[in-house]
This record gives structure tokens, sequence and C-alpha cells, in this order.
């Protein structure tokens, strides 16, 4: 198996829904171009952010080919395949895998709670089953299940498991895979309003929703910092960034503000599907100002 190095930004896309409630696939593809042109290169279709949990399977391999056919030959393909239930991860990572999808994007099975030897063979059942480059995604506070050093320990000699994007917000668990699994798995940004320290620290890739309306900015950021290793102009970046990621990530409302983001941006992406429930007034408010203030700095003009 050809395992990937990540490197960049890899956008986890919105679904746009149209005003009936369905996918709205020329939104989609316009949304894919703006990425592709802005310097995103690999798409994730099927994450949190693009709302698979509130989509029909039928749904999620329409858009699991759609951006495959849009993207093809312009962007690497990452696909997030994650459902509650197993059986529908490996069909979906099946079709994603015809598709010429490189990885998959996998968090742990939400709701359920499996300990750490459930959590550990049920990703080797899917590593084994479908034999794809897996990037473990960690987000305990919406899984209810952390994926800790000793599930780390416990999946370490499945070689498909190859990276992990940590999302837990803790600045701790990041140094504990420096010093645990610096040579084992590849780090990934998980956080955005931690990604100048991923960067420090030897993360070559950021897994960025805010990507979805802000990719130039992303780009300039990553290249400023990985690329040409200048974290004094990479802080100054961040300090500018930073309002805005605060509030995407800790403001309880990430999917509303991403999509509100690419509203501003000019894509026109629609509301997030129930249960989720439109942004107040001021809730956009206090977002446009964020954004406003921080497209004024022209941030994405650093961009190569």
């Amino acid at each position: 198996m050809k395992i990937p190095q990540f490197e960049g930004i890899l956008g986890v896309v919105t679904t746009p829904f149209g005003a009936d409630g369905a996918i709205a696939f020329e939104v989609l593809g316009k949304h894919i171009d703006f990425l592709i042109a802005n310097g995103v290169g690999t798409i994730v279709p099927g994450g949190t952010t693009g709302e698979y949990y509130a989509q029909t399977l039928d749904e999620r391999r329409q858009v699991l080919s759609f951006v495959a056919e849009r993207a093809a030959g312009r962007a690497k393909l990452v696909a997030g395949t994650n459902s509650q239930r197993p059986a529908d991860t490996i069909e979906l990572s099946h079709h994603a895998k015809g598709l010429g999808y490189e990885a998959l994007m996998l968090a742990a099975p939400f709701y359920s709670l499996p300990d750490v030897n459930e959590l550990a063979q049920h990703y080797r059942a899917i590593a084994e089953r479908t034999a794809m480059p897996i990037i473990l995604y960690n987000f305990p506070a919406r899984t209810g299940v952390d994926m800790n050093r000793d599930f780390l320990n416990a999946i370490a000699d499945v070689e498909a498991i190859c990276a992990i994007k940590e999302s837990s917000g803790s600045f701790a668990r990041m140094l504990e895979h420096i010093v645990l699994f610096d040579r084992r798995f590849q780090r990934v940004c998980g956080a955005d309003d931690q990604a100048v320290d991923c960067f420090l620290w030897g993360a070559r890739s950021w897994i960025a929703g805010a990507s979805n309306f802000l990719p130039a900015e992303h780009v300039a950021l990553y290249e400023t910092c990985v690329v040409k290793r200048d974290f004094v102009v990479g802080q100054r970046l961040m300090r500018t960034m930073l309002p805005l990621f605060y509030l995407l990530e800790q403001g309880g409302k990430y999917i509303q503000y991403v999509k509100f983001g690419c509203e501003l941006a000019g894509i026109p992406v629609g509301s997030a599907r129930p249960p989720l429930q439109e942004l107040s007034n001021a809730e956009k408010s206090e977002f446009r100002r964020h954004y406003q203030e921080l497209k004024a700095a022209k941030i994405g003009s650093l961009a190569a």
C-alpha cells in the first residue's frame, strides 16, 4: 500500500443545500472550483463540516462521485466515510476507492462509546477490508471517545493508519504525539486556532474547515510557516486570523458559521440541515465584523 504524505491545505468542503433541502450540486461545483483556484490542494468531502450525519447513504455516494469528477486532475482527494454503522463506512470507502480517493478520514463511532480494545478492533477491521490509508480524526467532544495513547499504541502496527487529525484542543496532546509517536503518525493540524503551533512542531498539513471561505488566507499562513519557516510573520498573520478562528472553535456553531462565511465569500451554500438552525442576527453581525477585518488585512495576497 502506498502511504501518501499529506501536505498543504486539505479542505473539508461543506455540502450546499438548496431552498428545498436537496443537495445543490451546481453550487458544490462552483465551490470546489473556488477552493482549487485559491490553492487548496486536497478536497475532503464527507467530513463533519460537510454534515455527513444528516445525509442518506445515497446522497453521500453522490457527493463523493460528484467531487471526484469535478476535481479530477486538479486536486487530491480524501474521503470522509465515517458512520455509526461500520458496514456503511466500509461500503462508502469502497465507493471512494473506486473513484480514485487516496485516503480516508475516520472519526470514532459516536454514541456507542467503544473502549480502547473495541475501538482498536474497529479500525483494524476497516483497514483490513478497505486497504486504504486512514487519517484518524480525534474529536472527543463530538464522538464521546478519546483516541488516547493507549489506543494509538494498540493500532501502531497497522500500516494503513498513517496520520492523525487531533481536534481535542489539547496542546499537551500535541506534545504527547511528538514525544511518543513522532515517527509513526503524520500529524495533521485539526484545530484552526492552533495552526501555527502545529506547524512549529512539524505538522505539514491542515484539515481546515474555515478554508471553505478563506482558502487563500489558509494557504498564505501554511506557506509562511511550513514552506518559508518564518514564524515571526506566521505569528503576526495568525494574530489577525485568531479572532475569527476563536469564534469558530469556541462559539458552539461551527457548521453554521462556516456556511455563513461561504455566503460572505460569494458562495451561497445555504443553511445547515436540521436539527441545526440559522444564526441569529447578532451572531451574524459579530462573525461578519471579524470576517471583514480579516479580509481587510489582505493576508491572501501573500499566497504564492
